[in-house]
């Protein structure tokens, strides 16, 4: 499996006021970045959001599941390996 897509243990927070400003924006991934919040491991946070997936208006890759999501902030830096 490529490393970049693995998603087990712990993760950590590394820009806590900027995922809080996204869970409190209206968007629909708002409840990806509450869970990601609200945990502190893939594991629990893929429980948590289950297999939901949201429509974005706009966006080209619909729907946007919540595993897509914490990769793509992983990413970008915004939650890291623990």
């Amino acid at each position: 499996m490529n490393e970049q897509t693995h998603l087990s243990g712990r993760y950590r927070i590394v820009n806590e006021a900027f995922l809080r400003e996204k869970a409190n924006r209206d968007d629909p991934r708002k409840v990806f970045y509450i869970a990601m919040l609200a945990n502190s491991s893939y594991g629990a946070y893929l429980a948590a959001v289950g297999s939901q997936a949201v429509e974005v208006n706009g966006y080209k890759q619909n729907p946007i599941s919540g595993r897509m999501e914490i990769l793509y902030a992983r990413r970008k830096g915004w939650i890291r390996d623990a």
